[in-house]
């Protein structure tokens, strides 16, 4: 019996909890598994299984080329998935974010809503709490050559295809990025501001918490922004102390330089990040991090040829066009790291499939050592294309399914 993600009962076993809050359910938090810490453990990738374009989608899905940005959740015994859907991976009016949930895994998935509001819509994110499950999501413009946030948007699941009308959520013009719930809280990462140039000023980021799901505060509220500079997408994850581990991607450049940082909070006060002095040269895309025991792994895009950051002489504004344009002419792939937390470092572990237009991984626990994991890629037939090739080849991107099972050396 898995442990139960709902926690409605503290202080009894968890297969009493399990059946007490409702359907069998795998708990996402890392504190309701035990494993073995003083054993060194070794990742294994199961085959990866395409499940979007696939013959058992509903029929009120249809088809498009580009599948990306999605994210999955086990939510009262059924598998949840969303997905944006498009001509290419660029804006457009005619974005569509499809819902889809599965009682099998991902065997036959059952229709359960479509967002196409006209414009963009990005970034999905599911948070299950309080016997709720609720689904975050930002929309953007419909140029696709600019970046355009407009608002953050959350739809509640009440049945089976049955799901609340859009309600506006957090700041204007802010990006939801990591959600998770540990120790029954909910915290999510977010960000607004100056990204690609937008605005003025620096990007800002965000850490928030909610007992509901609903109603979000900064964890400290005398410090409403954990970082100013040049972060964005910013992934996290608690230790087995309870202290905070975030990485985050530096695409905008700031006086740390272009590329990633890996940043670290103590559990007492989760916003005082502490970041290095100079950022990683290699830029993590898309990251997704998770925990397996008292190892931190982090899932994101590998950029073939880099580091993003070349060193160059001049500011961060000389050099940001520069960089992107580089970086978009490059082979990519998905990526398994390991943070060295003793070093503050990201260690490659193996590549996953991914290629080209890919790397956006959306992690579940189903096991005290196996991870289910969905993320999207281009055709991967074709290692060598490059992340602008496969943004924009009418081959499309598609989506799937595999399982990360870690097994003792």
């Amino acid at each position: 019996m898995y442990p139960s993600s709902c926690a409605c009962l503290a202080g009894i076993g968890l297969a009493l909890v399990a059946s007490a809050c409702g359907p069998d359910t795998p708990s996402d938090d890392p504190a309701d598994w035990d494993v073995d810490t003083s054993v060194e453990y070794v990742v294994t990738p199961s085959e990866p299984r395409f499940v979007v374009p696939s013959n058992p989608l509903p029929a009120e899905v249809g088809l498009d080329h580009a599948n990306n940005n999605v994210e999955i959740i086990f939510h009262q015994g059924r598998l949840f998935m969303a997905w944006r859907q498009a001509e290419t991976h660029f804006a457009s009016p005619d974005v569509k974010m499809q819902v889809v949930s599965s009682e099998d895994e991902g065997v036959t998935w059952a229709y359960e809503t479509t967002i196409a509001i006209g414009t963009d819509v990005r970034e999905p994110r599911f948070v299950s709490i309080e016997g709720a499950l609720h689904l975050y999501y930002f929309e953007s413009g419909d140029n696709p050559i600019t970046f355009r946030p407009k608002n953050m948007w959350r739809i509640t699941r009440r049945g089976m295809a049955d799901w609340s009308a859009p309600e506006m959520a957090g700041r204007d013009k802010e990006v939801p990025w990591d959600l998770k719930v540990r120790g029954g809280v909910a915290y999510m990462t977010s960000y607004a501001g100056a990204h690609y140039g937008v605005g003025e000023g620096a990007v800002q980021v965000y850490l928030q918490s909610s007992q509901d799901g609903l109603t979000w505060a900064p964890v400290d509220s005398e410090r409403v922004a954990s970082y100013s500079g040049g972060l964005s997408e910013v992934a996290f994850e608690l230790d087995e102390a309870g202290n905070g581990w975030f990485v985050g991607r530096n695409e905008d450049g700031d006086d740390t330089g272009f590329g990633s940082q890996v940043c670290f909070a103590p559990q007492r006060d989760l916003a005082d990040w502490a970041c290095a002095a100079r950022s990683d040269p290699e830029r993590y895309d898309s990251p997704e991090m998770f925990r397996h025991g008292d190892d931190l792994y982090l899932v994101a895009r590998r950029d073939v040829g880099g580091p993003y950051d070349q060193g160059l002489p001049g500011t961060a504004d000389d050099n940001r066009q520069r960089y992107l344009v580089d970086y978009s002419t490059r082979p990519k792939r998905t990526a398994l790291y390991r943070i060295d937390r003793e070093q503050r470092a990201v260690r490659h572990v193996m590549d996953l499939p991914g290629v080209g237009d890919t790397a956006f991984a959306s992690i579940r626990r189903t096991g005290a050592h196996t991870f289910l994991m969905a993320n999207y890629t281009s055709p991967l037939d074709d290692p060598d294309v490059t992340w602008l090739e496969g943004q924009t080849s009418p081959r499309g991107t598609q989506i799937y399914l595999m399982t990360l099972t870690l097994s003792p050396q």
